[in-house]
């Protein structure tokens, strides 16, 4: 059973390799336009943009209905049997009726609300407290979602295919497409705020045609007769994971309309060059959200015993306890190593402007956020196996209520700092619920005695290389820092940390 154990681990750890290199490599290039934009674009100009693209992940959400977590629900994997070819020819067609009920009813939904914006583009740049100028930024935004929200059942059938390689390439050959034009259109050619805006609606338009196989193999490779049921039933598990997923959105994006209400466009920029440099911690959990979710929901479909059912358990348990010890690696290096990497030269200057140093300080908050965000992926997985998805609304929402009134309290007060620690507070509260729940619907025996140890020692080791270098020279200060940050993993061993077979798992990879 435990070997049974490692073996799907390490089917996950295959998973998130694949995703983790392509996303690694397109978000480091989608983050090297952070400090692009610290040096070709103004901080008011910076600022309008993360307000813009914060409203537009509202949209995405809306312009979803639900209809993708109903594809992943609903989306069939044929399990070997003696019937096998029958098995597969049944689960192709559901799947292809589910694909095709899903991308219309997003597609129908999502046009109708972009022509909407774009009509009234100018009435709500004013709503918005936008110049009058920025009133085409909107009409580019409303594009963007569409765009984006026709790839999302595409996208979605590549994941539970588990074609991930595909997935990869795409996902990065769309980010590149960006990074080249944003270069064009910024750098050379000196567009400013609209060249932004540009190069992110001719990547979404090219991701569109990038997946139109995906779309003909699905909707073209048979007749396929709409069914009023099956899309009502998409609609009744998809509709009450909207709220949810709102909330989730406003949990990730909320501080920065309500920083706009405080104060400029400029502190916007500011908080939004910083906020971004919290990029490593998203990564693992973005790379691990990517994987995980297809994971738990295939093996929790397969047909087990009781056995194999306490396995999973003890299978999804572990996968926190390994989460937790990257995470805290991650939190090291990035907390402790990121006032050197603003110092790079880069185009146009440093890597940062430093005319953005003075927010530095908020990155170790944003990092800690990012944990608690995966946390409560970790514990979400029992919700969607049990299919409890009606609870998501009142967990999240409760997260987003607290952040909003945290964002209100603190920002008048701390500025930039205030949203920093209200999206900390907002997702600590989201994944303490989230446990709540857990301990109800699913009988997972977390690790806390290994993931206590490992955040406590983390947390010790981030103290004490803060503390040790004060006032040193950067020179001085990187060598010891990187020092404490070697000694995490070291501590962990000399604690008794790892298990046994965990140590023998770690040497076969290595020498592999």
């Amino acid at each position: 059973m435990q070997k049974s154990m490692l073996a799907k681990l390490r089917s996950l750890a295959s998973d998130t390799v694949v995703y983790g290199i392509s996303t690694i490599l397109g978000r480091f290039l989608t983050f090297l336009l952070t400090p692009l934009y610290t040096n070709y674009v103004t901080k008011a100009e910076l600022g309008d943009t993360a307000y813009l693209y914060s409203l537009i992940a509202f949209v995405n959400v809306i312009y979803s209905v639900g209809l993708d977590s109903a594809f992943f629900k609903y989306f069939q994997t044929p399990h070997n049997s003696t019937s096998a070819k029958t098995r597969i020819e049944t689960t192709t067609d559901h799947n292809r009726s589910v694909f095709a009920h899903a991308q219309m009813g997003i597609a129908v939904v999502s046009a109708v609300l972009t022509l909407i914006f774009c009509v009234a583009s100018l009435p709500l740049a004013s709503a918005l407290r936008l110049e009058t100028s920025i009133a085409p930024m909107i009409v580019y935004a409303a594009l963007i979602a569409f765009f984006d929200a026709l790839v999302v059942v595409p996208f979605a059938a590549l994941r539970m295919e588990s074609r991930s390689k595909r997935f990869a390439l795409l996902k990065f050959s769309v980010i590149v497409l960006n990074i080249v034009a944003n270069l064009v259109l910024v750098v050379w050619l000196h567009m400013g705020i609209r060249g932004i805006f540009l190069a992110g609606l001719l990547s979404s338009f090219v991701s569109v045609l990038l997946l139109l196989p995906e779309v003909k193999r699905y909707v073209l490779g048979g007749k396929i007769v709409f069914d009023a049921a099956l899309l009502r039933e998409l609609l009744r598990f998809g509709l009450p994971t909207v709220p949810a997923a709102f909330s989730a959105m406003m949990l990730q994006v909320i501080d920065r309309p309500i920083l706009k209400m405080f104060v400029d466009s400029a502190s916007v920029g500011l908080y939004q060059a910083n906020y971004r440099l919290g990029i490593p911690m998203m990564l693992a959990v973005t790379v691990f959200e990517y994987a995980w979710k297809p994971f738990y929901l295939r093996e929790s479909s397969r047909k087990a015993t009781r056995t194999e059912r306490r396995a999973l358990y003890a299978m999804l348990a572990r996968v926190l306890t390994y989460f937790t010890v990257v995470c805290g690696l991650v939190f090291l290096m990035a907390s402790l190593l990121m006032e050197f990497v603003v110092r790079m030269p880069f185009l146009g200057g440093r890597f940062v402007n430093p005319a953005y140093w003075s927010g530095l300080s908020i990155i170790p908050i944003v990092l800690g956020a990012y944990y608690f965000n995966g946390l409560y992926a970790n514990f979400a997985a029992s919700v969607y196996i049990r299919k409890r998805t009606a609870y998501l609304p009142g967990i999240t929402g409760a997260a987003a209520l607290a952040n909003v009134v945290l964002n209100v309290v603190l920002i008048p007060r701390f500025g930039i700092w205030g949203a920093a620690y209200a999206t900390l507070g907002a997702y600590m509260l989201s994944a303490g619920l989230m446990y709540l729940l857990t301990r109800r619907i699913y009988p997972i025996r977390y690790e806390w005695g290994r993931v206590l140890l490992a955040v406590v020692l983390c947390l010790g080791v981030f103290v004490g290389a803060e503390y040790t270098t004060s006032g040193m020279s950067l020179g001085r200060s990187f060598l010891l820092r990187s020092a404490w940050i070697l000694a995490y993993p070291l501590l962990l061993l000399g604690l008794g940390f790892f298990k046994a077979e965990e140590k023998a798992l770690l040497r076969k990879t290595t020498r592999k």
